[in-house]
């Protein structure tokens, strides 16, 4: 019955929309077309992302997520190999401090370079994607998603660096939790850095954005042992390197195992209150920008 239906529409030059209707065929495409419009314009997050990520997976950013922590960790990994009291807990100690304090030192910096980098490579791309009726405000959600997801690669990179380490000198069973904290927390609450270095960027463009790296990695390592930390959003990785792994900004384990653990969920949510906030900065950047 059903096939019958179906090629009685065609006879009569319509197309067997539904089990009980036919409609005819240029309406059925009209159909088809708006709805085919309507998601190439109104792409999700996630799209935009996915493209943003598929964009930055061959050239230097990709490179810079997955090598940046072996840059750091393989020197001072091999230095701990070869001391002259050979592996241990010692040994150790000293390769996670200076590791991860060089760590929390470029959080920021990766930040404002990357960004800089990604918003320069779109500047010929955008006088065309911004032609499309794609609501703006998504083009620069999906940048600071897929340039924090980088930023997560990376994470995992040092987090594996960190716990190799840890096994060569015979502290694995400890360092797991250590590691995982030191690796991940600092990418947290680094998001919002991610987000004004982005937002940076698409407002004044390469230099700036550059230069706001530089500066929050030294203000960052300035002001991270400081009472005014949680007012600088560039000290926070290093702030949280210091509750976790106990790490001064000198790379000098801190007396006492550490500041107090009392910073990360403050970090943590200022993290994601700053980041909604430069989400809408950036939205609204967006929507004003002159093709």
């Amino acid at each position: 019955m059903f096939r019958e239906s179906v090629n009685l529409c065609r006879a009569a030059g319509y197309v067997h929309a539904d089990t009980v209707s036919c409609v005819p065929e240029s309406e059925f495409v009209m159909t088809a077309s708006a709805a085919l419009r309507g998601r190439r314009d109104n792409p999700s997050v996630w799209v935009v992302t996915s493209t943003e990520l598929t964009r930055l997976r061959r050239g230097f950013i990709a490179w810079y997520a997955l090598l940046a922590p072996v840059v750091i960790a393989v020197p001072l990994f091999m230095g701990s190999l070869f001391a002259p009291d050979g592996p241990g807990e010692h040994t150790w100690k000293v390769f996670s401090t200076s590791t991860l304090n060089l760590w929390g030192m470029l959080v920021p910096m990766s930040a404002g370079l990357l960004a800089a980098l990604s918003i320069r490579s779109d500047q010929d791309s955008w006088r065309l994607m911004l032609s499309y009726a794609v609501p703006r405000h998504r083009y620069f959600t999906g940048k600071v998603a897929a340039l924090s997801l980088l930023g997560l690669v990376s994470s995992v990179v040092l987090f594996a660096m960190l716990l190799l380490a840890a096994a060569i000198n015979g502290q694995l069973a400890d360092a797991v939790g250590l590691a995982a904290g030191a690796a991940f927390l600092p990418w947290l609450v680094g998001l919002a850095t991610t987000g004004i270095a982005v937002l940076v960027a698409a407002a004044w463009g390469l230099g700036p954005s550059i230069a706001v790296g530089v500066v929050g990695m030294f203000g960052g390592l300035i002001v991270a042992d400081k009472s005014f930390w949680f007012a600088v959003p560039f000290s926070w990785p290093m702030r949280i390197l210091q509750s976790v792994a106990g790490v001064g900004t000198n790379g000098i384990p801190l007396p006492g195992g550490g500041s107090s653990g009392h910073a990360i969920p403050v970090a943590v949510a200022l993290s994601v209150v700053v980041l909604v906030l430069v989400l809408l900065a950036g939205g609204r950047l967006m929507t004003r920008k002159e093709v």
